[in-house]
């Protein structure tokens, strides 16, 4: 599927600027399988990148003019390069492509290529004006990171046509900073790293903390028969909605009110035993992040030793705390897990911010068809408009395509 979305920006980049890309790059899509919300408060993520990826087709100019066209909406995003600069948070898709070539660009004339090393005052980089044709596979809204996707090839393509040679985790703290000040997401580093560091056969582990990246290997789904599948629910999720950065806030608070720096340096007990006046919400919160640092380093413990078949438990739980602690489930979401279950599925959540998106499921093989079709009848009888339904395994990070 990839190689036609790498041909169709190419081809998009011609009819819209009738000329040729200097090149191709494009980025997975990513699954959290579990530890969401949790690198807020230095804590672990475990996911894969996906075969849905995004695209950018680009070349650069020489006016410093800067024009990015995509074939997901009409309207074209349009910028100087002597003046780029987010004016405030911006809830519109124009904030991703535009603030990635802002902190590219303010990378570059901190970190200038060798080239001009000798040039008395390096803070004129750069760089070039740039026409950019996007694209992506991925579900607008749909918890797969399509945003850190569109990131993640821009800012790869950015590296190699700039000449900066930026490293993976650099590239992943300038796309989460174009997530904070150019959209106004307060996310984490864990959807950047995934989508950058992401390789097949290969499972992500980031801690928070440390900012340690460890890429280690798939176990055997097929020899237990059985397949990662998600569920796009159709249901529409924002990253910077007020009730995700309500939440953000609510563990910044608990943090506060228990003196410490992160909730990761608490133990369910230090919560539980805590004399600390502390609001039932923000208490609930705070459970949800500290038991689910526990269950990633569990989930991966079980993972390696016990095999995909021992993992269904550890998923439910964390699926759970995310609907009774965090509180980011829907009456959808909950079906379509509810169901993934009842065809057997070895644990089931959604995966990413939660309030719509996917859903996770790891099932067997031979349960999938009838779990599609239920899927199909039990959305259409509730009214919802039908899901999305990928068979997925981890697929390649960051790379340049043509």
């Amino acid at each position: 599927m990839s190689r036609e979305l790498n041909l169709k920006v190419a081809q998009g980049f011609r009819e819209a600027f009738a000329r040729d890309p200097q090149g191709v790059w494009s980025a997975p899509g990513r699954v959290s399988v579990i530890g969401d919300h949790t690198d807020e408060q230095d804590g672990l993520g475990f996911g894969f990148g996906i075969e849905l990826r995004t695209a950018v087709a680009v070349a650069t100019r020489t006016d410093g003019k800067i024009t990015v066209a995509t074939d997901l909406v009409p309207e074209r995003a349009e910028a100087e390069l002597a003046s780029i600069a987010p004016s405030g948070p911006t809830a519109s898709w124009k904030a991703y492509p535009l603030g990635m070539v802002w902190t590219v660009l303010e990378y570059g004339r901190e970190n200038p290529p060798a080239d001009t090393s000798d040039d008395p005052d390096p803070s004129v980089f750069l760089g070039t004006g740039l026409d950019i044709f996007l694209s992506t596979e991925l579900p607008i809204g749909g918890g797969l990171s399509s945003s850190a996707s569109i990131c993640a090839a821009l800012g790869t393509a950015l590296s190699e046509l700039w000449q900066l040679n930026i490293r993976p985790f650099d590239l992943a703290c300038l796309a989460q900073r174009v997530e904070q000040e150019a959209a106004g997401a307060q996310t984490g580093l864990t959807d950047h790293i995934i989508c950058l560091y992401s390789e097949k056969d290969k499972d992500v582990f980031f801690d928070a903390r440390g900012n340690d990246v460890s890429v280690i290997d798939v176990p055997n789904l097929a020899a237990s028969q059985l397949q990662s599948v998600i569920v796009n629910t159709r249901e529409s999720h924002r990253n910077w909605s007020e009730e995700l950065e309500q939440r953000r806030v609510d563990c910044a608070r608990a943090a506060e009110l228990l003196g410490v720096q992160s909730l990761r340096e608490l133990r369910l007990e230090d919560l539980e035993a805590s004399d600390v006046e502390m609001d039932e919400r923000v208490y609930r919160r705070a459970r949800h992040i500290i038991t689910e640092i526990t269950r990633v380093l569990e989930f991966t413990r079980v993972l390696r030793t016990d095999g995909p078949n021992a993992i269904a438990d550890i998923l439910d739980q964390s699926h759970a705390s995310l609907r009774e602690d965090y509180g980011v489930s829907t009456e959808r979401i909950e079906f379509t897990v509810d169901l993934a279950r009842a065809h057997g599925a070895r644990g089931a959540r959604m995966t990413g911010s939660g309030l719509g998106g996917s859903v996770f499921a790891l099932m067997p093989v031979d349960a999938i068809p009838a779990f599609r079709a239920d899927l199909a009848e039990g959305y259409a009888e509730h009214g919802w408009e039908a899901p999305d339904v990928y068979e997925v395994s981890s697929a390649a990070g960051a790379r340049r395509e043509l």
